[in-house]
């Protein structure tokens, strides 16, 4: 068993609070030159791995990914002002029994396990699933915080910074509006790289579901672009999509309006059941994300079908391949499929050395 860097039994402002649950030593990394450097949107980084949107909630957070050798690290996605997201439970095991779930079709309940992690679950099994509502702290705190995260990483390592839109918003700013502004948020606090969350599985059905229109994809892609001008690379983070003809017009759609890259996938938004068959996270929430071990075959279906619609079309679009990745040679097994860059948020989150033995496999393949 393998014990998780984040409190599942807590709420995320206790997270953040106390930090991050990690004390074992932080393992000597492999070297690697300067000039073995990979190009990303960019910038020089110093491996293929890193973390997505999701488990780093401040710079403390970066501190220790950056510490144990995840080089493309994104900050947690963030709001033009203060979200308290859901109420907890916020994360609960599953009884996934090593399923692996389609990218679409499958509607069956998933069984939660609580928050008690199995005794039988090893750290590449690990089935959760999330519902956090993309909290976010207020626009002081991460204007002190962005920069004290980019000031943790250390050279040949990128910090992205994920954000979204809030609707609703009571100044009468529409959603679209306030996603430019969070990006500008972002921007001002040092954010080099910018990725726009169009996929949550876990807030409102037309605000998760935003990735799978390409007309909406293009318009706000555009708006996105066209404020933050051409310094900062734009990175959209993507789902699952029903079929490939639907993938191939998003992603046309998006790289014609300017965005540099895509990263994929998000949680697989699926019922989840307590044994008597209630909405395991109350009425209220019916559905959640489910991330880890079940989630990695579509996550590969994803990246295999994004490389080639990227390759024939020449879209010149940067692919990030995310999900499911639990171990290091499911990484390579990532990049194999055709993705730039990989990132674990899962993986990372139950086996935090999960980058110092990626790092140790690339040098034994490399001999």
């Amino acid at each position: 068993m393998s014990t998780c860097i984040y409190d599942i039994t807590a709420s995320w402002a206790d997270n953040v609070a106390r930090g991050p649950q990690f004390d074992s030593p932080v393992p000597q990394r492999p070297q690697t030159h300067s000039d073995q450097w990979i190009d990303f949107l960019g910038y020089k980084v110093a491996s293929r791995i890193g973390v997505p949107a999701g488990p780093l909630l401040d710079s403390r957070w970066i501190s220790l990914a950056a510490s144990l050798g995840y080089d493309i690290v994104t900050y947690k996605t963030i709001r033009t002002a203060a979200s308290t997201g859901h109420a907890p439970p916020n994360v609960l095991y599953l009884q996934a029994d090593g399923k692996q779930l389609p990218a679409a079709g499958d509607t069956t309940p998933l069984q939660a396990a609580g928050v008690e992690q199995p005794d039988e679950a090893a750290a590449t099994a690990v089935a959760i699933t999330n519902s956090f509502g993309m909290p976010s702290m207020d626009a002081a705190f991460l204007m002190a915080d962005i920069p004290a995260a980019q000031a943790a990483l250390r050279p040949g390592q990128l910090l992205v910074v994920s954000v979204t839109g809030t609707p609703n918003r009571p100044n009468g700013v529409g959603f679209a509006e306030d996603f430019v502004q969070a990006a500008l948020l972002a921007k001002q606090a040092g954010a080099k790289v910018i990725e726009a969350n169009l996929s949550c599985p876990n807030v409102g059905k037309g605000q998760g579901a935003l990735y799978a229109d390409a007309q909406q994809v293009a318009a706000l892609t555009a708006a996105l672009v066209q404020a933050l001008g051409p310094a900062v690379p734009l990175l959209l983070k993507v789902g699952a999509f029903p079929d490939k003809a639907a993938l191939e017009a998003v992603l046309g759609a998006a790289a014609a309006a300017g965005a540099r890259g895509v990263a994929g996938i998000n949680g697989l938004s699926r019922s989840i059941i307590t044994a008597d068959g209630e909405p395991a996270l109350g009425p209220d929430r019916p559905t959640s994300g489910v991330c880890g071990a079940p989630i990695r075959h579509a996550a590969l279906q994803f990246v295999r079908a994004a490389r080639r619609i990227i390759d024939r079309r020449q879209l010149g679009l940067a692919l990030v391949g995310v999900g499911g990745v639990m171990c290091a040679q499911h990484a390579v097994d990532m990049l194999e499929a055709g993705a730039d860059v990989v990132q674990s948020a899962t993986g990372m989150m139950w086996h935090p050395l999960l980058a110092h033995e990626y790092h140790q496999l690339v040098q034994q393949q490399s001999r």
